[in-house]
């Protein structure tokens, strides 16, 4: 068995299939053949068996004439029997000729003499009621034991015979020898076979051509497909590790723009505020009558608007301490800040969020609620607003909005801040792989909501029990404006 399996193996799949092929057809062809010779066989001998009876028939009633046959027969009408069986009924295939009269006695032998049989022979009673009736010959029974050898294959036919009135006047039997049949037939089915085996074995060299070429065709495929998939791993491969240093490059930019704009926020307080402050420190310094005077009261008052704008943005940039806090906690702290600047009433409604962010999204969530709520404030003058944060369907979504008279109305009359803002909103949330989705519409308002898929967000780790963000709640904060609101001062 381990040899064959090794065989198997060593002829691969298309010598598999062809020997498969070959031991189904060969089987077939053998089982079907064997079955249709039986079925020719026995259709050919009946079909001789048919003409035999015919011919013995019309020989027979020719010879007894129209009277029928009650007991034994004349001198004369055996004579004319005995002719008409000698020289029409060729012996190679009617061996011998018998008659039976309407008692169902044997009144003639073509080969022996007439004996006494007893009781009639059932084929003959059955013949003398209009029934041909066919069986193969047995040389043990009481009709055949006193005829000598009958050969190998012989049949008894017994003929009802009928005269022109249509009455059974007698009733004849023949031994119909198909021996000299029965080779013809095996000689025309030996041909048959050969022919039958010469289109097997043509089907099976063809199907064996036809194997090899599709078998050459799929292992062309194969390679090509082989080939192809190699290349779009090595595809793959460079296109992960360009999307890793990708997300590397954006972690790395959102992390130095950061900074410059702390660095900015800082470098302003440190610098012009300080050098303005000084300024307004000397202003005090002046003689009544010059500090009094139009011209130093305007320039007393630009010189505060200018600190006090200097200030918002400082702070603007400058980002509050974020570290360990949830989403809610970073969309509270971002309205704590916008309060503390506007003092404007914003209605916060937050659901409860298992999802917890890591550094980089909070600090996109954070500047984007500030801006949105900034935005909200200088362009629909911080008419009903409002931050709700909710996860559903796999989605955290964060949304400002206001009751303002949306972007169309005349409040949107600085059309390129506004611009500018979304712009930057919009690159913040792509930065997190977020979707900002606006929604404005004329005299209703307007609301822009912060999507995020929460499979993002799955797999970040939480703080300490001991380090949460409760404990850093109180850590100063500066204003929530984003760095290009902040550097446009009215944005």
């Amino acid at each position: 068995m381990t040899q064959f399996s090794t065989f198997l193996r060593s002829i691969g799949l298309t010598g598999q299939f062809l020997l498969l092929a070959a031991i189904l057809f060969t089987g077939l062809a053998v089982l079907t053949g064997k079955l249709q010779n039986q079925v020719i066989a026995g259709r050919m001998v009946e079909g001789s068996l048919e003409i035999e009876q015919a011919l013995a028939r019309g020989v027979l009633i020719a010879a007894l004439g129209n009277e029928a046959v009650r007991g034994p027969l004349s001198a004369e009408t055996q004579r004319r029997v005995q002719e008409a069986v000698t020289g029409q009924i060729d012996p190679a295939y009617i061996d011998r000729v018998k008659l039976w009269d309407l008692h169902g006695a044997l009144v003639y032998n073509s080969r022996g003499a007439v004996e006494h049989q007893g009781r009639p022979e059932p084929a003959v009673l059955r013949a003398l009621h209009g029934e041909t009736v066919i069986v193969e010959a047995d040389g043990s029974t009481p009709e055949n034991l006193w005829d000598g050898a009958l050969g190998t294959v012989v049949y008894e036919v017994y003929i009802p015979l009928v005269n022109r009135d249509g009455q059974v006047i007698a009733v004849g039997e023949i031994y119909c020898s198909v021996e000299l049949l029965l080779a013809r037939i095996s000689r025309m089915l030996e041909d048959t076979d050969a022919i039958r085996l010469g289109s097997l074995v043509l089907g099976i060299v063809g199907l064996a051509v036809l194997v090899a070429f599709a078998q050459r065709r799929i292992t062309a495929q194969e390679a090509a497909l082989g080939e192809s998939l190699r290349k779009a791993d090595a595809l793959a491969l460079a296109n992960q590790r360009l999307f890793q240093e990708s997300e590397e490059l954006r972690r790395q930019a959102g992390q130095i723009s950061e900074a410059v704009l702390n660095r900015i926020g800082s470098d302003l307080h440190d610098g012009p505020i300080q050098l303005l402050s000084i300024a307004a420190l000397y202003r005090s310094q002046l003689a009544h009558a010059e500090a009094d005077s139009p011209i130093a009261a305007k320039a007393s008052d630009l010189l505060d608007q200018a600190i006090a704008e200097l200030r918002v943005i400082s702070t603007g940039l400058v980002l509050p301490t974020l570290e360990g806090l949830d989403v809610g906690q970073t969309v509270r702290r971002a309205v704590e800040n916008f309060r503390t600047e506007f003092d404007s009433e914003v209605r916060v409604d937050i659901g409860p969020i298992r999802a917890f962010p890591d550094d980089e999204m909070r600090t996109a969530i954070y500047r984007v609620v500030c801006e949105a709520l900034h935005n909200a404030q200088a362009h629909a003058g911080g008419q009903g607003l409002a931050v709700t944060a909710e996860e559903g369907n796999g989605i955290l979504r964060i949304a400002v909005s206001d009751r303002g008279p949306g972007l169309g109305g005349e409040e949107a009359a600085e059309g390129d801040h506004v611009a500018l803002g979304l712009a930057g909103m919009r690159n913040r949330a792509r930065s997190i792989g977020a979707d900002l989705r606006l929604t404005s519409r004329p005299g209703r308002g307007t609301e822009v909501a912060l999507l995020i898929d929460l499979d993002q967000l799955e797999n970040n780790p939480r703080p300490d029990a001991g380090e949460g963000p409760a404990d850093r709640m109180h850590s100063p904060a500066a204003s929530g404006s984003d760095a290009l609101h902040a550097l446009r001062g009215k944005g």
